[in-house]
């Protein structure tokens, strides 16, 4: 059934292959990500099904995300004022990501402390760009495309922090309040799923150039 609900992911992928010709290539590198995200899911269900862990590739995955993520806050023009702030996150992120797979642990250890900083970083820029949509946008934020993706992040990304929190920390919880935190995370992709979809239909299309007349 977990195996199921990861491909949904299909849904808002086929939406933007099929739209990807058309669409503003300022939202490229989300769906880059998101294909990136469907080619993990289908490696990790096959790993699986032949009795192998998905450990490696999924914390090669989280690395490539992060830095999809990253290139797409740039393409919105967040860093716009603060250039050296990128490359400031991508290197918090890299060393993160050095650090957890080859000094303290493995790459065959999952990357939780890795999952919580990055998750925390895509937070802030969410965040960071909602406040500045709510004083820069005209229109209404509810069919911008960027708003919608910026607060699926932040849905998304703040319940993987606290559920990766509860693994870390040991917090001693019974069956039936775990069996609820993983609920709450198929939900909450579900739903990110959906905002995404809907985001990639009301993306701009790319804009029209004309000649002009002599």
């Amino acid at each position: 059934m977990h195996a199921l609900l990861s491909f949904v992911i299909i849904i808002p992928v086929i939406v933007g292959v099929v739209r990807f010709s058309k669409i503003d290539k300022n939202y490229h590198p989300f769906i880059f990500c998101l294909c990136l995200g469907l080619i993990n899911e289908t490696l990790s269900v096959s790993l699986a099904m032949a009795g192998h862990y998905n450990i490696v590739n999924s914390n090669i995955y989280m690395l490539l995300e992060s830095f999809l993520l990253l290139w797409q806050f740039k393409r919105w023009g967040l860093f716009l004022r603060k250039k050296w702030m990128i490359t400031l996150l991508a290197i918090i992120i890299i060393s993160t990501w050095v650090i957890e797979n080859f000094i303290f642990f493995s790459i065959t250890h999952f990357d939780s402390y890795f999952l919580i900083t990055y998750s925390f970083v895509i937070s802030f820029l969410s965040i960071a760009n909602i406040s500045k949509l709510i004083i820069t946008e005209r229109k209404k934020l509810i069919k911008n495309s960027t708003f919608i993706l910026c607060v699926a992040f932040v849905m998304y990304y703040t319940v993987s922090i606290l559920s990766e929190a509860f693994w870390i920390y040991g917090i001693e919880v019974g069956p039936s309040f775990s069996g609820k935190i993983h609920d709450i995370s198929i939900i909450t992709n579900l739903i990110a799923i959906l905002l995404y979809t809907v985001a990639i239909l009301w993306m701009p299309s790319k804009q029209k150039f004309t000649l002009p007349s002599l």
